[in-house]
């Protein structure tokens, strides 16, 4: 007995690549880079750092609209059930 390969259609992502998309992603990196170092540095130095609490509160903030967009875009897609 002999299957017929079904063939899968592959779907482009329903929201494109936006401006403010892509700005929030790199927003979203380079907040992580600052908090890690300033992070970093805080603890070594023994001092707190606003720095690195400003930083947290932007990446955790941007973290969430990035998921949401992500997530959104998958929704739109049919699912292979």
């Amino acid at each position: 007995m002999t299957q017929t390969p079904s063939t899968r259609t592959l779907y482009a992502p329903a929201a494109p690549l936006t401006g403010v998309r892509t700005a929030v992603e790199l927003l979203l990196g380079l907040s992580f880079l600052v908090t890690v170092s300033s992070a970093g540095y805080g603890a070594a130095t023994g001092q707190m750092s606003v720095v690195a609490q400003v930083g947290a509160v932007v990446f955790l903030v941007t973290l969430t609209c990035a998921l949401v967009s992500w997530f959104r875009t998958a929704d739109g897609e049919p699912s292979d059930c």
